[in-house]
């Protein structure tokens, strides 16, 4: 039995004996960039390509900081790859081999439950780090990178990757220091966002002359007329600059070259549009700064990518759950809708092994994985999932970084299209004939959503007419109540579904003429999900018993409609 594996004998019920396959393995391999070409061509079909997240990978790649940090590429049985899409596409399009975790043989219908997660911001793992003031000091990183990669201000930046950020951060106290200044400035009139990225730079250029500009701007009196922060003044108080952040930035990097330069100013401006036929002024570089590479002297070596890392698989009870979760002092607040959502999967046996491990640093500190141990307690459960130990310490701020993946929603036959909308369907069933009042998650989890699915196919079938149906509701709203009124009385259903969408042979003060009148005015002011499927249902039901819906019956017997 491996060292860390609890004894079979666990605190929670015995899984069926199948709930663990024994074929799962991990190794350590190197994808080439042809290589990676190839794997993408066996993508499972639902996967996405995330050009945000890909340019992110590109970069860390780039820069020299990718690591592996525990998470695998993963491929089915059948040779599918089931995760991994991001990081292949940046090794083919960098040109820079990948080294990484594989996974094999992982079950196909697991894709369904990987990506789960909800997406981590920046901010929160700098709260988790225990940084003071986290969101502005998240904001102040991304706006001094996008600077130094004269990228400020636009809409389609590469994003910089974390692991950088929180290298820059842990190499240059500054930058904090600076966030510090700047909050201490309550009454400056240059916005904080654009006051701690001045500060800084300001700061490596000349200290004095940065702190004599903003203190013009707080105490313009007793300073001569001549400085050039008046004119950043009267800028800022004539409500010249506009409501962002970059364009007071951009005019107190201008008053400080001038002051640098011992130049005087007759104007001040700067303007990111093009005008009379002239391109956008570019970003006004700031004199005598050198950037945050530079500052942060980033060319030592990153932490080993292998040495002394190892993984095994490991059957984890609630006992040594709350033993890992112990380990490193976890800050990171979890989020108790998810919890729930993976105890009940525990719990009633949805639970499927997809390779995603657990992750300890090199210290002990676990890194990744606090849902899934979190989970395992409240089930009083057990799970069988791969740990991988040794990882580095800044290997924590690689995880969690994509968008939560949308539960797959797929018949037994394979993909189809239009998996939101199923999902959407299968959501509302969930909630109004699964979800009970101890239930603190609002939405179905991935494998609840493939449950139902599987249980209720016709939710799938009825995409077409939902989205026909837009005109009167919501798609969701309309194919399940659609689904509804079929159960209840399929016959009646069919006639009434057809009269709802076509309007056609239906008299004055009909019910579901009226009923479309309703729906559609309900559509114009934007009425919640919940008051459509409400007023729809509630139409149907009248429908039923009203003198209407015999005599629609009757007239399609004696084949007169429909």
């Amino acid at each position: 039995m491996p060292p860390h594996a609890p004894s079979p004998q666990g605190h929670g019920p015995a899984p069926a004996a199948d709930a663990f396959p024994a074929f799962v393995s991990l190794r350590v391999t190197t994808f080439s960039p042809a290589a990676a070409r190839e794997m993408l061509r066996r993508a499972h079909p639902s996967r996405r390509r995330q050009e945000e997240t890909v340019r992110s990978y590109m970069l860390a790649m780039r820069d020299g900081l990718w690591m592996m940090n525990g998470l695998p590429v993963i491929v089915s049985r059948t040779g599918v790859l089931l995760d991994g899409m991001q990081r292949l596409a940046a090794c083919a399009e960098s040109g820079i081999p990948l080294r990484t975790y594989l996974a094999e043989h992982v079950a196909d219908d697991a894709f369904h439950t990987i990506d789960q997660h909800r997406r981590r911001s920046l901010a929160a793992l700098l709260k988790q780090d225990g940084h003071a003031h986290h969101h502005l000091l998240a904001a102040l990183l991304q706006r001094l990178t996008e600077y130094d990669a004269l990228t400020l201000g636009r809409p389609m930046a590469d994003p910089a990757a974390w692991v950088r950020l929180t290298r820059i951060l842990s190499t240059c106290p500054e930058i904090e220091a600076a966030l510090a200044a700047s909050l201490a400035r309550t009454s400056s009139p240059l916005p904080e966002a654009a006051r701690s990225a001045f500060i800084f730079m300001g700061r490596q250029a000349d200290p004095e002359l940065t702190e004599r500009l903003l203190d013009v701007l707080e105490t313009p009196a007793q300073f001569p007329p001549d400085e050039p922060g008046l004119l950043l003044l009267q800028e800022l108080t004539r409500g010249r600059t506009t409501a962002s952040w970059e364009h007071p930035l951009a005019l107190a990097i201008k008053a400080l070259n001038a002051m640098l330069a011992g130049k005087r100013l007759r104007t001040l401006n700067w303007s990111s549009r093009a005008a009379r036929g002239k391109p956008p002024e570019a970003f006004p570089s700031l004199l005598g700064y050198q950037g945050l590479e530079a500052l942060a002297a980033l060319s030592e070596e990153m932490e080993p990518a292998q040495e002394g890392q190892h993984w095994q698989m490991e059957i984890i009870d609630s006992a040594v759950a709350k033993r890992y979760l112990a380990q490193g002092g976890q800050t990171r607040q979890p989020i108790p809708a998810h919890v729930q959502a993976l105890a009940s999967d525990i719990q009633r046996g949805r639970w499927m092994l997809n390779a995603q491990p657990i992750c300890f640093s090199a210290s002990g500190r676990l890194l990744n994985g606090m849902h899934r141990l979190l989970a395992v307690v409240a089930a009083n459960g057990r799970i069988r999932t791969p740990v991988v130990r040794g990882l580095p310490e800044t290997a924590r701020a690689t995880y969690d970084t994509q968008p939560k993946r949308i539960a797959a929603a797929e018949s037994l036959a394979g993909d189809f299209g239009d998996q939101g909308l199923a999902t959407a369907m299968a959501n509302l069933l969930w909630r109004h004939e699964r979800r009970t009042d101890q239930t603190h998650y609002k939405r179905a989890g991935a494998a609840e959503i493939r449950e139902i699915l599987t249980q209720h196919p016709r939710l799938i079938e009825l995409r077409g007419f939902a989205r026909r149906m837009v005109e009167y509701g919501r798609s969701s709203v309309m194919g399940y109540a659609a689904y509804v009124m079929e159960r209840e009385d399929p016959e009646t259903a069919e006639i009434f579904l057809k009269a709802l969408s076509t309007g056609a042979d239906l008299g004055q003060g009909h019910p579901i003429l009226t009923l479309r009148n309703t729906l559609q005015r309900l559509r114009r002011e934007g009425a919640s999900q919940s008051e459509q499927l409400t007023t729809l249902l509630a139409g149907w039901r009248r429908y039923r018993s009203h003198p209407a819906a015999a005599q629609d019956r009757k007239r399609r017997a004696t084949g007169q409609g429909g």
